[in-house]
């Protein structure tokens, strides 16, 4: 997975034959998907008859949503009554 690029931008979208003709997500700039794969043609919106790259669907929701975050402490208190 591709580190250093900020996928919180708008995204671009690729098809790339050599990855079952899978769709990747895209940065502008960019002409590989965030999972690295080089793509063949690039779409500004999602070709649908194409499943999504699950690198690249990781890459971007790992991006978009990072676990460094604080995250309140999801540990539920039960008390039982006697």
């Amino acid at each position: 997975m591709m580190t250093n690029r900020n996928p919180r931008v708008e995204v671009d979208w690729g098809t790339s034959m050599t990855a079952g003709g899978r769709a990747h997500v895209l940065l502008p700039a960019g002409n590989t998907g965030l999972c690295g794969q080089p793509v063949d043609t690039r779409y500004r919106d999602r070709p649908t008859a194409r499943p999504v790259c699950p690198e690249c669907a990781t890459a971007y929701v790992t991006a978009v949503f990072p676990t460094e975050a604080t995250a309140p402490d999801l540990r539920h208190e039960v008390r039982l009554r006697a």
